[in-house]
């Protein structure tokens, strides 16, 4: 039986997708999730077209983003996504990849709220654009947990970023892509070339602007890293990331 709810595309992963050994690269990852919201919310004629001539942005507030195996190129993927439980002003909605044989390469949780795009703040869903998706109320969304933040006492390496016109997107801020790069390239290429990420945590707390600097700090462990976004001393994201060594 199929379930209606359950929003499908299918794409083969391209070679500007990918990192240098050829695996869809984490910002990606996140880019084809939100490209297949995206696609659904066209389909039934409630996409980003008809939000914003409603002054209306949705925005992501939070990832739980599983990776049991990055695609390759040239890989087939499907990317599947289901709108769950909605109350007043937040909507969580999942997302999956799965490879040719149908098995799960990558989960993704997600709360997700709209907000005023000129005032810049959050406002209640009208049910118009949230029930066409199959969403459900509830009076409690099961929430995800906050990532462990950097202590005070602990030192942290970093890295400062300037933000470029091409890193905003359509809701005037720094599309969610970019703070996984951030976070990605501030964990050095020795790093990254010996370990693989298993697991996300990552939550938005303060919008990024054009022109302004970022500094990405990030605490490493044997098979974790906490990170900080900040911006003027403004906490931008925090994040918790969990890896695992790879055989070179």
């Amino acid at each position: 039986m199929v379930d209606e709810s359950v929003f499908e595309i299918e794409r083969c992963v391209e070679y500007y997708e990918a990192d240098r050994h050829g695996r869809l690269s984490l910002p990606m990852i996140v880019n084809l999730a939100v490209l297949a919201s995206k696609k659904q919310g066209d389909i039934l004629s409630i996409g980003q077209a008809t939000t914003q001539a409603r002054g209306l942005g949705w925005v992501i507030l939070q990832y739980d983003l599983h990776v049991h195996r990055r695609p390759q190129v040239n890989e087939l993927i499907r990317l599947q996504t289901t709108v769950g439980h909605f109350n007043p002003f937040f909507a969580q909605r999942s997302f999956k990849i799965l490879d040719e044989q149908g098995e799960e390469l990558v989960n993704i949780n997600s709360l997700w709220a709209l907000i005023d795009i000129e005032k810049r703040h959050m406002v209640r869903l009208p049910l118009d654009l949230v029930e066409p998706y199959g969403a459900l109320p509830a009076k409690r969304l099961n929430r995800i947990p906050n990532p462990s933040k950097i202590k005070s006492d602990e030192a942290a390496q970093e890295q400062m970023y300037r933000v470029r016109y091409l890193d905003i997107d359509a809701n005037q801020h720094v599309n969610n892509s970019k703070y996984f790069e951030w976070m990605e390239d501030v964990m050095g290429a020795e790093f990254l070339e010996t370990h693989e990420v298993t697991r996300i945590n990552l939550k938005f707390e303060n919008e990024v602007h054009l022109n302004q600097t970022v500094v990405s700090q990030v605490v490493k462990g044997d098979n974790y890293s906490r990170h900080r976004i900040q911006t003027d001393n403004i906490v931008s994201a925090e994040a918790e990331f969990e890896w695992r060594s790879i055989d070179q």
